[in-house]
């Protein structure tokens, strides 16, 4: 089968950044496992395996545009204390999740401690790095009607 709209997708995956470095791989974390056509996995990266099949195998290079955008400056800002969760020892490179009630949640992440508070940063983790992308298609089947109903939390690692 070929990897179509509403398909399901297994691959082995291999993410390294720009100075060579492992970011992230299915080698630790299992194949991963998507509804195609869904946006469920980054844009060039569906239009990469759109039309292939089991055995596909592919390695590309996606600027920082093409993966999790630019670093944003303007995200990088320092809340005061009594803005952040109470009863929490805070530490550099600690996720945050910012929302409430019916904001969603987005994820914040510790740079450093200042005095007041801390310095934040609502930027991916990975935003503004170019990244090498290695995929080998494992399996591609047709998603079963609950799939399509749940659509992008099909997404997942095993």
């Amino acid at each position: 089968m070929e990897v179509t709209p509403d398909a399901v997708v297994t691959a082995h995956y291999r993410f390294t950044d720009e100075s060579g470095e492992l970011v992230d791989s299915s080698d630790s974390n299992g194949p991963m496992i998507y509804l195609h056509g869904r946006a469920s996995v980054l844009p060039t990266i569906e239009a990469a395996l759109a039309g292939q099949r089991a055995g596909y195998k592919i390695s590309l290079t996606l600027q920082p545009n093409q993966a999790f955008g630019a670093h944003r400056p303007e995200l990088v800002f320092e809340a005061i204390r009594e803005n952040l969760p109470p009863n929490v020892d805070l530490k550099p490179g600690m996720p945050l999740f910012s929302g409430s009630g019916d904001r969603p949640a987005f994820q914040l992440r510790v740079i450093e401690l200042t005095e007041r508070g801390a310095l934040l940063d609502g930027n991916h983790p990975l935003a503004g790095r170019a990244l090498q992308v290695d995929l080998e298609v494992l399996d591609v089947r047709a998603a079963t009607a609950e799939e399509i109903r749940r659509g992008r939390a099909l997404v997942e690692t095993t």
